[in-house]
């Protein structure tokens, strides 16, 4: 039900905080903090607890949705209207609060549970950070951010005037997504030429 590409890379990149070192791993805290040294089975067991805590979370998003939907249409009869805007947003806000808390409880927990270990280095560097940063990114991504900017200002041209007023906002924030994908294209480019 929640195998969509979004979640398992999501667990995937939980999974690529243990780095294999012989026959253990070594935990580094969204990949760049002080690498503390973990057994196979912690490994496994912190992957599966992330696994199941976040697949729980995501049940809970259903029937809280359900709950806010059938409390909009009970108690604001008209959604168009001012309040209605406010009361969706405010309910989504509510919905997703316990949902991105969860999910950062879960993903913190080898965290929480390895500080009074060891580490077995230093964190690493700016540089490494980099590195790492730009090997994982494709350019089928930062396309795709470019082609999403393209696809805001054809959806907003269709609501409103987006050459004046206002709406000059949309074009502003297309081309920032336009030139931040170009950008990181050009650094990840650069970098890996050398």
């Amino acid at each position: 039900m929640f195998s969509n590409p979004h979640f398992e890379r999501v667990r995937q990149m939980f999974a690529d905080q243990f780095e294999p070192d012989g026959d253990s791993f070594l935990y580094r805290k969204s990949m760049k903090g002080a690498p503390v040294r973990v057994s196979g089975t912690e490994r496994d067991e912190f992957v599966k607890s992330f696994n199941r805590r976040l697949r729980y979370a995501m049940w809970l998003i259903f029937p809280a949705t359900l709950i806010l939907i059938g409390l909009l249409v009970w108690l604001v009869p008209d959604v168009n209207s001012a309040a209605g805007h406010v009361a969706t947003y405010a309910g989504i806000a509510v919905i997703l609060a316990p949902f991105l808390a969860s999910y950062y409880w879960a993903w913190n927990a080898p965290s929480r549970e390895l500080q009074r270990r060891p580490a077995e280095g230093v964190a690493r560097s700016r540089e490494e950070v980099r590195r790492l940063m730009f090997s994982k990114m494709t350019y089928g991504q930062l396309g795709f951010v470019a082609l999403a900017g393209i696809a805001l200002v054809w959806k907003a041209l269709g609501d409103t005037d987006i050459f004046h007023g206002w709406g000059v906002l949309w074009l502003l924030f297309a081309a920032l997504l336009i030139a931040a994908a170009g950008a990181q294209a050009i650094r990840k480019w650069r970098y890996e030429r050398g």
